[in-house]
């Protein structure tokens, strides 16, 4: 039964994540889609700024529209030829974000842009999403940024290759990194800022938990 469940979610992930890629490709443009949630984990787990979050999502955008637009229509590739474009898509955005962001990030957040953007993620950690978000001092953000790095490389992938879904190792290795994680980021936030952290982390696991009940509703309906 719990593999019967996971696979549902899977393919609600997978419907979404489709209709996600085609908003993305639509003449309109927008944020919005699966690039434009790749850029925002991105910004979780160096924990940028605001300005820094901002730049790095419309550089991101700028580069994935460039890419996107040589790579012609991937609607009409076969699933093998649209994953094979998508990594290739996915490296050379890493290696030109990398150089837009040179002297406005520092060298280990450059560092981290690829192994973090080569993740198949879509959905946000809450507790890095809303630490991003706090008022933070820079001394701060320097002491976190590693933190949630290393957190962000050990989620399990939303979209595993083969049948089944992550390991029970795989979410294990994540949930002691998690739990540690907690605890050395408390240390670095004042009290205020560890009461605000769980009021923002409890709103965004709200919204997480509203968008995959629309994935399952939508993996459902395709059936």
């Amino acid at each position: 039964m719990k593999r019967i469940a996971w696979q549902l979610v899977v393919v609600a992930l997978v419907v979404g994540m489709a209709a996600d890629f085609a908003l993305a490709q639509a003449p309109q443009g927008g944020r919005g889609g699966f690039r434009g949630r790749t850029a925002e984990i991105l910004c979780d787990a160096l924990v940028l700024n605001t300005a820094q979050s901002e730049k790095v999502t419309a550089t991101y955008q700028e580069i994935n529209e460039k890419l996107r637009s040589e790579a012609g229509d991937m609607q009409s590739m076969s699933r093998e030829e649209r994953m094979e474009q998508m990594t290739k898509m996915q490296k050379e955005a890493a290696a030109a974000l990398k150089k837009e962001m040179a002297g406005t990030l520092s060298e280990k957040a450059l560092e981290a842009i690829e192994p973090v953007l080569a993740l198949r993620v879509m959905m946000p950690d809450a507790q890095l999403r809303a630490l991003r978000s706090l008022d933070l001092k820079d001394e701060q953000r320097a002491k976190l940024q590693p933190l949630a790095t290393e957190l962000t490389l050990a989620m399990v992938p939303s979209f595993p290759r083969g049948e089944g879904g992550p390991g029970e190792e795989a979410q294990k290795k994540f949930d002691d990194a998690k739990a540690s994680f907690m605890a050395k980021a408390s240390e670095i936030l004042t009290g205020e800022q560890n009461e605000a952290w769980k009021v923002k982390a409890d709103a965004v696991q709200k919204e997480q938990e509203e968008m995959r009940q629309q994935m399952r509703n939508r993996g459902t309906r395709g059936q």
